[in-house]
């Protein structure tokens, strides 16, 4: 560039502008300017031996300088770097019968005081005179007496807030200069027809005062602000909606808390590189939708769902707390530099280096995240689905598929897929470009730049479109190796079988799928033709393979061992060095259970990262117990696997796994028959019913019928005052549990207590023994009546019989005891022989033992 006094170029607003030559007056005009503050005819080309082309024509050094419409002057932008140049008031106002729609006047110094009038600006949409710092003073003089200007843009230097009176403007941007009258700021109230205010200090250490309320709708305040003497009640500003000051020194707060109140109106709100003690959710603007608080030093917990209300939330630099979940997938926000712990979400952690993740998330305290030691990210889930209703697109799903739709790139000619985010790291809708001809492929290459461990690139095809298709299966030992096409990434969508056992997948991608089958020697017991099956997602392909095409022992090719293990000729594969590496050659890293020592119920199996549980515990860490023996809770109910305990509804007993009734009674009705009265328990008491058992003060009630719902029994027959006001005990038991309360029935048809009707209850109440059993013998029921008198006959019978016996043995004694008499008579002598012994005597013979 050539050294001149001035370098002057142009914002060009507006195309196709017509390239005209300027009227005589608008050429002079311009020249005359130009030739005060350069040389022309060093500077510009000529358009003709007498003319310069001043219009839409760079000059020598390739700046262009007006911009000219219909032979006038529509833009001119006049700058310059040379400090010894100055403007004069007249320089800078313009012709109040010429028409400008943008000047800018910028990096100029002036060399004494001037005033500007906005009369002299009615013709002009956007101006901008920005001038160096300078001892002299601009004042800009509001000499309108009524509604003349509209404005667009006005930006400039000054060492005074002019009054707006009268003057209608889009946007007001004023530097502050350094002499500036503090005074002047009393003319901010006259803001009543302004859109936006944007307050600059050209001296960076300087002190202003927090403006005085206006009618502004958006206020910008870029310089450090004074200490306020009390609260700032921000609904003074009455259409205030945007508030933004990004510097505002330590000063500016009330004990150490945001010198704001009812905030209620504010949308857009920044407040930054200030000093707050501690960042108070409650008190922030209930509307707020944009929010950045950067470098305040503030404590405070941030929210862990991100809150629904905000559209981007920027708080970097502070000492915030807390934790986040994946709900901020997706959100506009910078936690930087803070304190934020806990675990950071996954999509995070695999896209941390995609810068703008990084930025965000940088300088906190998270618990499963190192950035100086970045893991690989191994839980990349990736699923591809061809939509046959829309021949134009395909659905990519899965988990942490990127958090941006550049966080990966689709390989395809004329870059004619556009990804479309449908759920932020889980759903992708893949289309053609709508200028592109042809239908969506079946099958991609995905490249993932920025994943912990390097770029990389995946093959994938739609599972509804392809059958897995193997070509061969190589077995090491414990580990097999499938080769093909058309298999999955994502393991969580694949299934291996080999001999009906389900292999362990241990990586699987579009080619290759290895897995481990513990002791597959037992399962596979030198089966001659072994088989496969492999699916993915709903589609399955089934292989066979022979013995002797595994490999297994002295058969196998000898691997490296990747300088991680030693090779085993016995086994086949290698027996790594630690628990750090797996696979059948040491190939891959050892992962780790969710918790190593599994809860102390099982162990931690490496190769698949996963806890191998004792029986009857569940869980990825075994932690939990299974109900029941592992038969889970029936009849709706639910394990507590903390307990193994079923949590079981009222009507269930917990310890039989909700399997047993668990009986209770809601309403009792008594009804008197003829002969009996026959009570009804209604509630609860299902199907199974093991020695059921209904007791009223401790005495059987006969049952007669039962069912789910309703048990029907003979009840003692107990006086109707009794029953009303004493307290009998009513129990029904089964199933090993017994429900407790107070026989208190309703009586259905009355209650009678006298003998007459058909009720059969004795007119009087008494402790008489005779009494109570006549009243229990009465309450028999029909079926033990019957009973009673087939007994009662039985034992008549065996009466009658036993006295039938007793009276023919009394009968054959008296016969034989006649007899015997004379016997005795014929054989016994004379009394007249009384001295001769008898031959009974004789003989020693005793009749009576006869």
């Amino acid at each position: 560039m050539k050294s001149r006094g001035f370098i002057l170029f142009f914002i060009i607003i507006l195309s196709n502008l017509s390239q005209a030559t300027l009227v005589e007056s608008e050429y002079k005009c311009l020249y005359n300017l130009l030739s005060k503050i350069l040389k022309v005819s060093k500077n510009f080309y000529k358009e003709s031996n007498n003319r310069y082309a001043f219009c839409q024509t760079a000059d020598k050094s390739d700046f262009l300088w007006a911009q000219c419409s219909e032979g006038s002057v529509e833009n001119i932008f006049l700058g310059s770097n040379n400090k010894n140049e100055s403007l004069i008031d007249m320089d800078v106002n313009a012709n109040k019968t010429i028409s400008i729609k943008y000047l800018y006047i910028n990096q100029l110094i002036i060399k004494r005081d001037f005033n500007i009038y906005f009369s002299n600006f009615v013709n002009v949409r956007n101006f901008e005179i920005d001038t160096l710092q300078s001892n002299y003073q601009i004042n800009y003089i509001n000499d309108l007496v009524s509604f003349k200007c509209n404005f667009d843009t006005i930006s400039f230097s000054s060492n005074n807030i002019p009054s707006m009176n009268n003057i209608l403007v889009n946007n007001l941007y004023i530097k502050l200069l350094s002499n500036f009258n503090i005074d002047s700021f009393f003319n901010f109230s006259t803001n009543t027809n302004i859109g936006t205010i944007k307050l600059n200090s050209s001296d960076p250490s300087m002190l202003f005062p927090f403006p005085p309320p206006s009618s502004v709708q958006s206020l910008v305040i870029n310089y450090l602000i004074e200490k306020p003497l009390n609260f700032i009640d921000l609904s003074k500003f009455e259409k205030l909606i945007y508030l933004k000051i990004p510097n505002v020194g330590v000063l500016f707060n009330v004990d150490g808390e945001l010198p704001f109140i009812n905030m209620q109106n504010i949308y857009n709100f920044e407040f930054s590189n200030g000093k707050i003690n501690y960042l108070n959710w409650t008190k922030l603007p209930t509307e707020v939708g944009y929010l950045t608080m950067e470098n305040n030093g503030m404590t405070g917990t941030i929210p862990t769902k991100y809150p629904d209300y905000l559209s981007y939330l920027y708080v970097k630099g502070n000492k915030l707390t807390g934790e986040i979940d994946e709900s901020w997938y997706g959100k506009l926000f910078d936690i930087s530099d803070n304190y934020i712990s806990g675990e950071l979400p996954s999509c995070f952690k695999c896209h941390y280096l995609q810068p703008s993740i990084s930025s965000t998330l940088s300088g906190n305290r998270f618990k499963n995240f190192d950035p100086n030691n970045l893991e690989p990210c191994l839980d990349l889930e990736l699923n591809l689905e061809y939509n046959h209703s829309f021949n134009r697109s395909l659905t990519l799903y899965g988990k942490n598929l990127g958090l941006f739709f550049n966080s990966f790139s689709i390989s395809s000619v004329n870059n004619a897929l556009q990804p479309l985010p449908i759920d932020i790291c889980k759903e992708y809708k893949i289309r053609m470009r709508p200028t592109e001809p042809g239908d969506a492929p079946k099958a991609i290459n995905l490249t993932f730049p920025f994943l912990p461990q390097g770029s990389k690139t995946f093959q994938i095809s739609a599972y509804n479109e392809f059958l897995p298709q193997i070509d061969s299966i190589v077995r090491y030992s414990d580990y097999f190796i499938i080769s093909g096409k058309y298999f999955a990434y994502n393991q969580s969508v694949t299934t291996v079988l080999i001999s009906n056992h389900s292999c362990s997948i241990i990586t699987s991608n579009f080619n290759e799928i290895q897995c481990y089958l513990s002791n597959s020697n037992q399962i596979i017991n030198n089966e001659e033709l072994i088989t496969s099956i492999i699916q993915v997602m709903n589609v399955s392909s089934k292989f066979n393979f022979r013995v002797n095409q595994a490999c297994n022992g002295n058969n196998c090719p000898i691997a490296d061992c990747n300088k991680y293990g030693e090779y085993n000729y016995e086994s086949g594969v290698c027996d790594c060095y630690s628990n750090e590496w797996r696979g059948y050659s040491c190939q891959l890293k050892s992962l780790n259970c969710l918790s190593n020592d599994c809860s102390g119920n099982g162990y931690c199996n490496n190769i698949i990262g996963k806890c191998e549980c004792n029986t009857n515990r569940v869980f990825d860490d075994c932690s939990g117990i299974l109900c029941n023996n592992g038969h889970g809770c029936f009849n709706g109910g639910n394990c507590n696997f903390q307990n193994g305990v079923c949590n079981c509804s009222s009507k269930w007993i917990e310890s039989s796994g909700c399997a047993t009734p668990k009986q209770s009674i809601d309403s009792q009705q008594l009804v008197q028959t003829k002969n009996d009265q026959i009570l009804t328990l209604i509630g609860w008491f299902g199907n199974i019913n093991i020695f059921l058992t209904v007791l009223i003060d401790g005495k059987i009630c006969d049952i007669i019928s039962n069912n789910n719902e309703t048990i029907q029994c003979i009840p003692p027959n107990y006086h109707c005052d009794s029953i009303k006001t004493s307290s009998l005990e009513l129990s029904v038991s089964q199933n090993n549990y017994i429900w407790n309360g107070t026989y208190n029935p309703i009586f259905i048809n009355g209650c009678s207590n006298s003998n007459e009707g058909s009720s059969g209850i004795n007119n009087s109440y008494s402790s008489n023994s005779n009494e109570n059993n006549q009243k229990e013998n009465s309450s028999l029921s029909p079926k033990n009546q019957i009973l009673v008198i087939i007994i009662s006959i039985i034992l008549s019978l065996i009466l009658l019989g036993l006295l039938g016996l007793i009276s023919f043995k009394k009968l054959i004694k008296k016969n034989n005891y006649l007899h015997l008499n004379n016997i005795e008579n014929k054989i016994r002598p004379n009394k007249d022989d009384s001295g001769q012994p008898d031959e009974f005597s004789k003989n020693k013979i005793k009749l009576i033992n006869l």
